[in-house]
């Protein structure tokens, strides 16, 4: 039966964000901005640990940490402690704080998965200064458990009852005549073609001289997109900025002054 739709009246900051860019971009930074609750980091990347450190410097609001970029932990090390956490009651905590969950980066979970992968299989790998050999690099059965694994980590970010932020680097593709042919989430196998259908919203980070700038539409070759707002990109906006305009049903985001 058809029912008449007025909007959402209790409204609340859950929603999951896909952010991409380069190195540098300002994905930690951005994620760092959120002072409406508290902010808890899963950090997978090492670079992304100094970006932390200036954050905890000047933060006022609670900010927590699991640091797992040690090359000691593995992909399942990760998914063990994110299925304790679900079962401790965690991600509902931080919902009812209206808390933000940041997973930083996918890219380096996707490496973890690889190398965990290689090793169960007994794929070795090319070594340096050595000939290849076929039969101990990826195989389709190792693409296939991959794409399993990662669909199911990401799966569980989106089904979180808090915000989420995901973050991954961006992989340009080119021609032989090196023209950017496609530019897509730098994680590996089918994975890349399907991990940000899920997500409310995937921003393109770009930092152009003192401006951060947040791409809503297709730029550069990326497929960068919102559910929520109809902007085509803003500039210097904080999570603050982007989660008051969702809970008070702001769509076309103002420029800042």
């Amino acid at each position: 039966m058809k029912q008449s739709w007025t909007g959402n009246k209790n409204k609340k900051f859950n929603l999951n964000f896909f952010l991409v860019g380069n190195s540098g971009s300002g994905k930690t930074h951005l994620a760092g901005t959120y002072s409406l609750g508290p902010t808890h980091f899963y950090m997978f990347d090492k670079g992304g640990e100094n970006t932390l450190d200036k954050l905890i410097q000047k933060k006022t609001s609670k900010l927590s940490l699991d640091l797992l970029s040690s090359d000691d932990l593995s992909f399942s090390d990760i998914w063990t402690s994110l299925q304790k956490d679900q079962r401790d009651g965690f991600f509902d905590q931080m919902a009812e704080e209206n808390g933000l969950i940041v997973f930083d980066s996918l890219t380096s979970v996707n490496q973890k998965a690889i190398k965990e992968i290689m090793y169960l299989n007994k794929r070795t790998g090319n070594k340096i200064g050595k000939p290849g050999d076929d039969k101990k690099n990826m195989r389709i059965q190792d693409w296939g458990q991959l794409l399993q694994w990662m669909t199911q980590f990401v799966g569980i970010i989106q089904e979180l009852p808090c915000a989420t932020i995901t973050t991954v680097h961006l992989h340009t593709l080119t021609d032989k005549d090196n023209a950017v042919v496609a530019r897509y989430p730098s994680v590996n196998g089918q994975f890349r073609q399907i991990v940000g259908v899920n997500y409310d919203e995937t921003y393109l980070l770009e930092v152009r001289g003192e401006n951060h700038i947040l791409h809503f539409k297709e730029r550069f070759k990326f497929e960068a997109k919102s559910r929520v707002f109809a902007s085509k990109e803003v500039r210097n906006y904080t999570m603050d900025d982007l989660a008051n305009a969702y809970m008070k049903g702001i769509t076309d985001l103002p420029k800042k002054k």
